[in-house]
């Protein structure tokens, strides 16, 4: 059973996707050098093609990854909701949020949280608006693993 610390959930919602980035930057880049090389060789078809070429690529790569991108922004909404449930049991429980821990990175109900030594269970209402917290007990503790940044 992993259990996640609230820095490694909140450096995980920050994390942006260099992939996306370094892509749509290289593609750029190649589309610049050869609108320029085009401008200075308009007799010369193959800049012109090689530039429709990179911006299809682009209208491509940005088609495909909107999907992904609209799943990573409800997983990082999701995040939040549980760094705010975090943020909350801490300041209820007077305790450091460095020593908070979650079984779940997105709400749910029966989710665990550890604190210090002691583990949580967490049950909701309807809407996810409040919350009870239950002192339980874990079967095998030595099976758990606590996930740091």
């Amino acid at each position: 059973m992993s259990f996640y610390s609230y820095q490694y959930l909140y450096a995980q919602n920050e994390e942006p996707n260099f992939l996306f980035i370094f892509v749509i930057l290289t593609l750029s880049i190649a589309l610049i050098v050869t609108g320029v090389m085009y401008y200075r060789n308009r007799r010369d078809n193959k800049y012109r093609d090689l530039a429709i070429i990179f911006i299809l690529s682009i209208a491509l790569f940005f088609g495909i990854n909107y999907n992904n991108y609209e799943k990573q922004i409800d997983i990082n909404n999701q995040t939040n909701q549980t760094l705010t449930l975090m943020k909350s049991i801490a300041k209820e429980k007077n305790v450091s949020r460095d020593k908070l821990f979650s079984s779940s990175s997105s709400l749910s109900e029966g989710m665990l949280i550890k604190i210090g030594k002691d583990y949580y269970r967490v049950s909701f209402d309807n809407n996810l608006s409040s919350y009870t917290l239950n002192k339980t007990n874990v079967v095998d503790t030595k099976s758990v693993k606590l996930i740091r940044k």
